[in-house]
């Protein structure tokens, strides 16, 4: 006799459970890769070189779809978006200690604009999957 298995309450998850572990391990490995690059001293030539704010945003854009992946709702949600912005705000915080970098509201403000990008492209692109669906064929006897 099998045991009896009953149905979860949570919403349907698109990973598959070792999926969901490697972007864990993929988002573990970013923080761990972004953590060094902010805290770490730079020489002022190579920070003016590039777009700092520009590098905010597509760095919180990757956090934010690798913490969706590692923990899928049903939709992206403060519980993703917030221990992120935290995240950044901290990194902040500390730069002020790192020689050669520095504190700025702006790069916070870049941060949660990388978030608020993530959640409307998965918002724009959720909504289009869903109008994309066919609608069920209606089965009527004349």
């Amino acid at each position: 006799m099998q045991p009896n298995r009953t149905r979860s309450n949570k919403p349907p998850t698109p990973l598959n459970r070792h999926s969901r572990m490697g972007a864990r391990f993929a988002l573990g490995l970013a923080l761990l890769v972004i953590t060094y690059m902010a805290l770490t001293p730079v020489p002022d030539l190579l920070q003016q070189s590039v777009n700092d704010k520009l590098g905010h945003i597509l760095a919180f854009v990757l956090l934010s779809f690798l913490s969706h992946a590692s923990w899928p709702r049903k939709t992206f949600g403060w519980h993703h978006g917030l221990p992120l912005l935290t995240y950044g705000i901290a990194l902040e915080c500390l730069q002020y200690f790192v020689p050669g970098r520095y504190f700025s509201f702006l790069d916070m403000f870049a941060d949660a604009a990388g978030i608020i990008a993530y959640l409307l492209v998965y918002r724009l692109l959720f909504a289009w999957l869903h109008s994309r669906k066919s609608p069920p064929l209606n089965h009527t006897s004349n």
